[in-house]
């Protein structure tokens, strides 16, 4: 029987690994990663499976704000519910009436159900906002 656990940041190689699986290739640098553990502001929740690491939300805290910055899960265990899972049990450990606020692109249906499921709402969305390709983003927010 497998057992799925959450815990607090790793290091920044398996954030950086577990980012490359989930994206086809990190947006991110290792170096990156490293950056952000270091910061008082940045917050981690890894999800694991069997004692391996296998997904992670990240975010910044600032004040009653918590801006996502990523939400990231293996390949091999994508489309299973454990996006919504980990980002609902990562929401318990901050205090009622945070705001979260992230975005996504526009034609990442799949991100956009997720949010939405949890609660999220559309509040205005950027025009080119990504590159390579070149797309909108939406913004959306969220009250825990």
């Amino acid at each position: 029987m497998t057992k799925l656990n959450f815990r607090p940041a790793i290091g920044a190689d398996e954030l950086f690994a577990i980012a490359q699986d989930a994206y086809g290739g990190s947006p991110w640098t290792s170096a990156a990663f490293e950056k952000d553990l270091n910061s008082r502001l940045t917050h981690y929740l890894v999800l694991t499976h069997d004692d391996e690491p296998i997904g992670f939300v990240a975010g910044t805290l600032v004040i009653d704000e918590l801006s996502v910055s990523n939400v990231a899960i293996k390949t091999a265990f994508q489309k299973q519910g454990l996006g919504q899972k980990m980002l609902y049990e990562w929401f318990k450990r901050f205090d009622p009436h945070t705001r979260v606020l992230l975005e996504v692109r526009a034609s990442n249906s799949a991100a956009k159900h997720v949010y939405e499921k949890l609660g999220f709402n559309v509040y205005h969305e950027r025009k080119d906002y990504y590159q390579n390709p070149r797309e909108d983003a939406v913004l959306m927010d969220y009250y825990i």
